[in-house]
């Protein structure tokens, strides 16, 4: 097996158990809420620590990785998750669910840095191979929903974490006994890192990236942490052909149901992965950048103002485009960022995205207190127009100079 393989091979699984265990949660919402006697809003609050460290955690990863080696942070990932994930899944209070999730978001946050680093050094083609590991993500955000919920009506939450937390301890010893040649780099990156002057415009052009992937940050986690629920609320239809072949009375069905169209939803973000990793490696990355956000911009809006099978086609054409842009958005932090601080880079993405993303958690709370929960995707949808008119001064400001993953 060559070394670019094996990259491939454990960044897509550490990339599919990373969003496997950040999808987990939202998916039982419903359940813990009945379960712990509690309302939405405080249940969806128990996973603010995880949420948050998820993102803080990952500008130390990232320093940790350039500093030694993207594999061992990966094999400090693997072992470290399954950890939390045992840890949650014999907790039986509220602060020690807590703690447990806490723990999970952790080490999950090692993830990004480390294995979006790996990538960005080590593959030829850089975006079509940031968009399989991105498909590889969205297999796990995919397959969490629809997994969390049917164990949750067959055996309990508990063993979805338990289950989890074994697969991921043995990828972790696996990735232990395998090496991995870190040496290679792009070219683009060895090109990059000879020139300061052109590392000082990159620098500059980071930071404007830094506010638009905030702003896309808090749209990401406000949307994972409530489209569950919201579908279960909203979307009754597949419950409604459930309850009329007599599965209405099984304890679990109705949020059974509401993950499954979640998994489905997710499902439409693989071919927009692939669509914008392939794209990635062929155009402007800025124009491309611009053009899957605006078009995501009309369908999150709509999934604040329909129910039923249209609010299921709105949220998967606001996932096709949503999600299809993060290997360009990865290849923009590659751009942008010299190979000796590459990880360092992702750090601080992913503290942007997931780290203050995470007060999202608190701000879908106070809305629905507010209003409703239609009404966090309205907010949403202005967020998402003021990230598309950042970027469109982002390009502005950037005018006169290429941006493409292969000159």
């Amino acid at each position: 097996m060559n070394n670019e393989k094996k990259i491939m091979i454990f960044t897509c699984v550490a990339h599919f158990f990373t969003h496997f265990y950040e999808m987990i949660f939202p998916a039982l919402a419903i359940p813990l809420m009945l379960s712990l006697k509690m309302s939405l809003g405080d249940v969806l609050k128990m996973s603010f620590f995880m949420y948050l460290l998820y993102g803080l955690t990952a500008l130390p990863w990232g320093m940790i990785s350039d500093r030694f080696n993207n594999r061992i942070t990966l094999i400090i990932f693997f072992i470290g998750t399954s950890l939390g994930a045992i840890l949650t899944a014999f907790s039986d209070t509220r602060t020690s669910l807590m703690l447990s999730l806490a723990v999970i978001g952790f080490f999950a946050s090692s993830y990004h840095p480390a294995g979006m680093g790996l990538i960005s050094l080590g593959m030829k083609n850089r975006g079509m191979a940031l968009g399989i590991n991105g498909v590889a993500g969205n297999i796990g955000m995919i397959s969490a929903p629809f997994t969390a919920g049917l164990l949750n009506w067959l055996v309990g939450w508990e063993v979805t974490y338990l289950i989890i937390g074994a697969l991921s301890i043995i990828w972790g010893i696996i990735l232990f006994m395998v090496d991995i040649d870190e040496t290679s780099v792009h070219p683009e990156a060895k090109e990059n890192a000879t020139s300061s002057a052109n590392n000082n415009s990159n620098m500059k052009y980071f930071l404007i990236l830094c506010v638009i992937m905030t702003l896309a940050g808090l749209v990401y986690r406000g949307n994972s942490v409530v489209l569950p629920a919201y579908l279960e609320l909203k979307a009754s239809f597949l419950w409604d052909f459930l309850s009329s072949i007599s599965l209405h009375n099984l304890t679990g069905a109705k949020t059974a149901a509401a993950t499954l169209l979640a998994s489905l939803i997710y499902m439409i973000g693989i071919p927009g992965q692939i669509l914008g990793g392939r794209m990635a490696d062929k155009y402007d990355l800025r124009w491309l950048y611009l053009g899957f956000h605006g078009l995501s911009l009309p369908f999150i809006i709509l999934m604040g103002l329909v129910s039923q099978e249209l609010l299921v086609i709105s949220a998967g054409l606001y996932i096709f485009f949503a999600l299809g842009m993060q290997p360009i958005e990865n290849s923009l932090v590659a751009k942008y960022t010299p190979s000796k601080w590459r990880s360092t880079g992702y750090g601080i993405k992913f503290i942007l995205v997931f780290g203050i993303g995470s007060f999202a958690v608190y701000c879908v709370g106070w809305i629905k207190e507010l209003w409703n929960l239609s009404a966090v995707y309205l907010f949403a949808g202005g967020l998402v127009a003021l990230l598309v008119f950042c970027i469109t001064v982002f390009i502005w400001v950037s005018r006169g100079t290429t941006c493409r993953n292969i000159e």
